[in-house]
Order: structure tokens, then sequence, then C-alpha cells
């Protein structure tokens, strides 16, 4: 699961390359220089689905400026082994992409330039959360380019028959029952057609789910603790294993194991899509998800029936949303003649001008505010309305930072596995999860 998202945490990246990289020339003038010779740039990202969206902003930006940029694609799973080599090497991109659970790796080292002194003004133009998500010691450690939060995607059909409304579903771990708890009951039967609690329910012969409860960090964890009041991390160190911590896992492995209304986590732990999948086949009433997952949802769904998204399920602390945001960083150590346009790109990066594409071509929210209406309009277009996610992103919760933040997220998921599956308690598995955590952060 932390290796599953599309763009931003790429939060399994399908449908990308294969293990070679592949570079394409943002102009078609030949590789070399730009229009007035000033000489090539290279920009390295994760997502092939995005290369097309920066294609077209690359050849603007090279009629403008003269400097080429060609683009660089390493596939997600190739990503982050292959970028400590090239920087140590010297052989890094002169701009890539970032994510937050890295950058201050490579912060530390000196590796990044500080985006206030490349775009002075650029902070109050671009999405607030992703701003303070790489916000550090003063500095802010790239332009923004793409970020995602939380909303609840719904069958209209089935959460129609079942007589449930998506539209502020809320949740309580010390209540007997709660409105997330009643719905997702409602939306779940068996072949026999009868639901959690009544008589005869046939928990393997289920066709139909009411929630997506799952170890899934950005969708349903990292929101859904924070709707209980509890804290993700601090100073770089884990705190989930609060009261309100244990409560909130609990309350989730309890949708799986003892209300019945989400899947076994025996199927969702081995496969991060397996709910969005159930969804796209109408099988799944509620899916709490981000926009990572329109374009499968859309295409899955296709003409087979109506669906539509609602704000984040809500706890005791309001509803929140996880958001995550991809960066563009320059880099700091490439050779001086190419700094002036390192500089010329980023400022370009985070532009109207620079991130249109992106929304026009529906790749994800950009991060300039004055870009985000091409993307809504990009959906509205194909009758969604995805304003919710925008709303969502006013409350966001804890999200990943720290130098060794990769590190800390691959030691704690396969204990909150056991603990979805079933063979750990919250109150056993969660503090030994934090401890094994900041454990492996502190090495």
């Amino acid at each position: 699961m932390l290796k599953r998202r599309t763009l931003l945490s790429s939060v399994a990246a399908a449908g990308l390359l294969g293990t070679a990289a592949a570079c394409s020339p943002s102009s078609d003038d030949g590789a070399g220089s730009g229009e007035d010779g000033k000489g090539s740039l290279t920009f390295r990202l994760w997502d092939e689905n995005a290369v097309a969206a920066y294609e077209e902003s690359f050849k603007a930006f090279t009629a403008d400026s003269g400097w080429q940029v060609e683009i660089d694609v390493v596939p997600w799973n190739d990503y982050w082994t292959r970028l400590p080599l090239d920087v140590a090497s010297g052989d890094a991109a002169d701009v890539y992409w970032m994510n937050s659970a890295n950058y201050v790796l490579y912060k530390d080292s000196e590796d990044l330039l500080d985006i206030n002194e490349v775009v002075p003004d650029g902070a109050s133009q671009w999405e607030q959360s992703v701003v303070d998500l790489y916000t550090r010691d003063g500095g802010l450690w790239g332009v923004p380019q793409i970020w995602d939060s939380i909303a609840l995607f719904y069958n209209k059909a089935l959460v129609e028959k079942a007589g449930v409304d998506p539209s502020a579903l809320e949740f309580d771990p010390t209540a007997d029952t709660d409105g997330l708890r009643d719905a997702a009951k409602a939306l779940t039967v068996d072949g026999e057609g009868r639901h959690p609690g009544e008589k005869d329910f046939a928990v393997d012969s289920r066709e139909q789910y009411g929630f997506n409860s799952q170890a899934d960090r950005q969708a349903i964890i990292g929101p859904m603790l924070a709707s209980n009041g509890a804290t993700w991390q601090k100073d770089d160190k884990y705190t989930f294993a609060s009261a309100e911590g244990i409560e909130a896992f609990q309350y989730m492995a309890d949708l799986v194991n003892v209300e019945n209304v989400a899947p076994s986590a025996a199927d969702t732990n081995e496969n991060g899509d397996f709910t969005r999948d159930l969804f796209t086949q109408g099988k799944l009433g509620l899916f709490q998800s981000g926009p990572y997952s329109l374009t499968a949802i859309s295409e899955g769904v296709a003409d087979s029936f109506e669906w539509a998204l609602a704000p984040p399920v809500a706890g005791p602390s309001g509803a929140k949303s996880l958001v995550h945001g991809v960066v563009a960083v320059g880099n700091a150590k490439a050779d001086e003649d190419k700094q002036e346009g390192i500089a010329a790109l980023l400022t370009w990066l985070g532009s109207v001008d620079g991130q249109t594409p992106l929304a026009e071509k529906g790749v994800s929210f950009p991060a300039h505010v004055d870009a985000q209406q091409a993307f809504l309009d990009f959906w509205k277009e194909k009758g969604v309305d995805v304003s919710v996610f925008v709303e969502a992103a006013k409350n966001p919760a804890e999200a990943d930072t720290g130098a060794r933040a990769n590190a800390g997220l691959e030691a704690v998921m396969p204990t909150f596995q056991e603990v979805f599956i079933g063979r750990l308690t919250a109150e056993d598995g969660i503090p030994q999860a934090q401890e094994e955590g900041n454990a492996a952060m502190a090495e």
C-alpha cells in the first residue's frame, strides 16, 4: 500500500514504464539547446501519465525562455533506488519530482534549492497545505505541482436502495453504534440478501460490501486517526499509539472482523486496489479514496451505474483529509551554468501557465490555485463534481515527513496489516508498531 498511489505517493503506480528510464524532449527542434541556444535542462518524474502535460507545458517554456527541457521518466519502483545514487554521483536531474516522505533527507544534505529564494512570491499562489508540507527550517523545498486529498465515492443506486445519506457520515469508536456502521450494515448483503446482524447472515457469501476499511495509510488510516483526535507524529517521531489512536485502529479493524461490513484484510492487505475494483464492479457502496482513483473509477464504471462524491467520514474531531503533494525540486549541486535555467524552469513550473496543462489533461489537481478550475472543468464535463476534494484539503491530517519517513512507514505497515486482519488487537499491535517505526526512523 505504501507504494500504490499513482501520482502522489505512487501513493503502485500502475501503467508506468518498465524498469528502464525514458526521455522525451519538450520541443520538436531537436535536443541540445533552446531556440536562442541557452542550453538543455533535464526534468525527472515517476509517472508517464503526466508526461504529455509536461511536454505541452515545456514547449511554451522553451519558446519563452530559450531553455529546452528533456523529460526523464523513472518508474516509482526504481525512483527512490536510483535517486540517491544519481545525487551522490552528480548525475541527478536539474529539476525532479519529490514527495513529502523523502525531501527532508535531500534538504538536510543541501541538495535542494530553497524555493523562497528562487520564487519569492510563489508560496502565496500555491495550495497552502502543500506549501506547509514542504516548509521546514525557514525554507520551502520544492515548487508544488500536484496534490490530492480524500473524499467518499458512493454508488448512487446502492445508497438510495439502502436509505443511506452519504453527505455527512460520522463515526465514534466509543459509541455502540454510529452513522458509518449503520450505513455500512445497510449496504452489506450476503447471497440471500441478509445484512450483518440478521439471523443466518453468511459472511463467506457476501455479495456486496459497505465500506473500504483497510490498512490504507492515505485514504483510511490517516483521516480516521486525525478525525478521532489522534496525532500521527511529532518532531519526526510517531505518536499514533495514543488512547485515541488505539481506539481508531480497533474501530477500523472491527469494521472488517466484527461488523463484517468491509472486505477481509486477507484480500486488501495483498491488493490495495481490491476495494476500488469492488466499487467499479458495483459491489461496494462507499469507497473512501482520493483523486488518484478518479480515472480508474470513471473508466471502470463507464455507464454501469451512477456515482458521486461526498466529504470524508467525520469522527469526533470532525472530517479530516490526508493531503499529499508532489513538488518539483531544484538541484542545488547542478553545474553553475545551469542554475539560471533551473531557476527559470522552477518559476515556470509554479506559474498558472506552467501548470494548466496538468489540469486540462486531468492529471491531478494543480497546486496553483488559479489553475485548479481547469481540473474542476475537466471532471465536470464527465459529470463529476470534484470540488469536495478542494474543501477536504482545508482540514488536513498529518502527512509523513522526516529524513527517515519511508523507513518508518515500511516498519509500521506490516503490523497495521496484522491488526486489520485480526491477528493482533490494536491495544497490542499499535504500540508495537510505533516502537518499531520510531526505531527505524532513528537508524
